[in-house]
């Protein structure tokens, strides 16, 4: 053994040498594990990213879909409307029913119409402004997010500063 390895430290018995083998190996697994955190964040981040460009992709295939749905809906309301009228013109000219009497019954269909498509003009606007607020809520959510996430880095880096 050399001369500096038999110097004692004031760790105990631990030689200069071996000092600086433990201190290399911990830079090394420091330096490993720094890399180690970086690459699960860019994973993690990649990972993500791939998740919502997946999801965003499926929208107009999903809207296309709803949308043949509530067409098949409609179609079959019409083709019942439609069958119904048609029965409903039978009965009544079975029953003799009048024509100021129909026209009566018109006149009745007719508010009721008008009453339908306002209500239907109604939902499309309580629609619009709920997605409007919402809308408005995640983006006052989203800056309010950035806003701390940055406070909380500036406060990060400032913990590391402070540790050096």
């Amino acid at each position: 053994m050399s001369e500096i390895e038999e110097i004692p430290t004031s760790s105990g018995n631990v030689s200069p040498k071996r000092l600086v083998e433990v201190i290399k190996t911990s830079k090394t697994e420091f330096d490993s594990d720094q890399r180690s955190k970086t690459f699960t964040a860019s994973v993690l981040q990649d990972s993500t990213l791939e998740i919502i460009e997946k999801i965003n992709s499926k929208i107009p295939s999903y809207v296309q879909l709803y949308s043949n749905l509530y067409k098949k809906y409609l179609q079959m309301a019409r083709n019942f409307c439609n069958a119904s009228c048609m029965n409903q013109k039978e009965l009544f000219d079975k029953i003799g029913v009048t024509d100021s009497r129909l026209s009566m019954f018109d006149s009745y269909l007719e508010s009721v119409k008008k009453m339908v498509l306002f209500q239907i003009d109604i939902s499309e606007n309580m629609i619009k402004s709920y997605v409007d607020h919402i809308l408005t809520f995640l983006e006052f959510y989203d800056q309010m997010m950035s806003r701390n996430l940055s406070s909380f880095s500036k406060m990060f880096y400032g913990f590391n500063d402070f540790n050096k």
